[in-house]
């Protein structure tokens, strides 16, 4: 696959495919990871995950790895769930991101509604 902006290195360092040196360099720069030992992380050629689909995680050299820790979302539906994405798409033409503080939005209120009528009574 290619990638943009600088030279590609695989992940043993060797020059010709994988990752592009520029990417490794921005995230190790720019990119805070919770949970993770950076001084370790920092050490290590990343893994940078291009695309998903299904319950499959595909890294920038195409290694396939089983997503267990994504998120609920993706244990319940994975990736690139067809409706899901035009669901997404809809809403992305319309607004990518909407705050609940002291705000609301058409969204929010239908879906609120529909849990509403599909909730056991209180």
């Amino acid at each position: 696959m290619e990638h943009p902006r600088g030279k590609q290195t695989s992940r043993k360092g060797t020059e010709g495919h994988g990752i592009s040196a520029d990417w490794i360099e921005k995230g190790r720069r720019l990119i805070w990871h919770p949970f993770t030992q950076m001084k370790e992380w920092e050490k290590e050629v990343p893994t940078i995950i291009d695309r998903g689909k299904g319950v499959t995680l595909i890294d920038a050299e195409g290694k396939r790895y089983l997503d267990g820790v994504s998120s609920l979302w993706v244990n319940i539906h994975g990736h690139r769930k067809k409706e899901i994405d035009e669901a997404l798409i809809d809403q992305i033409k319309r607004i990518s991101h909407s705050t609940l503080l002291g705000l609301t939005n058409f969204p929010a209120i239908e879906l609120a509604e529909r849990l509403l009528n599909i909730a056991p009574p209180a």
